[in-house]
C-alpha cells in the first residue's frame, strides 16, 4: 500500500471514530454503509478502465479485507456492476463492524500513483478519503 493512502487512511479513521462517539448505533450503521457505498462509488469511477480489469477487481467486505483477485472486469461507464456487486458484498451491517474496500490486481498501486495515461494523477483512493474526511467532519460541526 502506497504511503500516503495509509497516512490518509489514519486520518479518515480518526474522523470516522469521532464521528462514532456523537451518534446511535441505529445511525452509525447509516453512517457507515453510506460512506462505504460512496467511497467505493467514487473510486470505482476514478478506476482507469483499458480492459476493465481494475474496476472489475473494486471488492467491499465487512471484518477483514478479501485477499484474492476476481476474475473480473467492469467496462461499464459508471462503474455500476461494481458498485452494486460491493453493495450486495455489503449485506446486513451491524454497529462497529468495520469495512473494507480492496483491490488485489498486481498493478493497482501504480494506478493509484498515476501510471496511466488515463489517469495522470492517480489518486482513486487517497483523493475518494480526503472527500469523505471533508463530509464527515462538516457533519460533525
Amino acid at each position: 500500500m502506497a504511503k500516503g493512502i495509509k497516512t490518509n487512511y489514519k486520518e479518515f479513521n480518526l474522523a470516522l471514530d469521532e464521528a462514532a462517539n456523537q451518534i446511535e448505533a441505529k445511525d452509525l450503521v447509516l453512517l457507515t454503509r453510506w460512506v462505504g457505498l460512496e467511497a467505493l462509488r467514487k473510486i470505482v469511477l476514478r478506476t482507469p478502465v483499458d480492459t476493465g480489469r481494475a474496476r472489475g477487481n473494486w471488492q467491499m467486505s465487512q471484518a477483514s479485507p478479501i485477499e484474492r483477485e476476481l476474475d473480473r472486469t467492469d467496462l461499464s461507464q459508471d462503474g455500476i456492476d461494481t458498485v452494486t456487486k460491493g453493495q450486495q458484498d455489503l449485506g446486513e451491517l451491524k454497529p462497529f463492524t468495520p469495512i473494507f474496500i480492496v483491490n488485489n490486481v498486481p498493478y493497482i498501486n501504480e494506478l493509484e500513483n498515476g501510471h496511466s495515461s488515463q489517469a495522470p494523477a492517480g489518486t482513486m483512493v487517497a483523493l475518494t478519503m480526503a472527500e469523505l474526511e471533508s463530509v464527515v467532519k462538516e457533519q460533525l460541526e
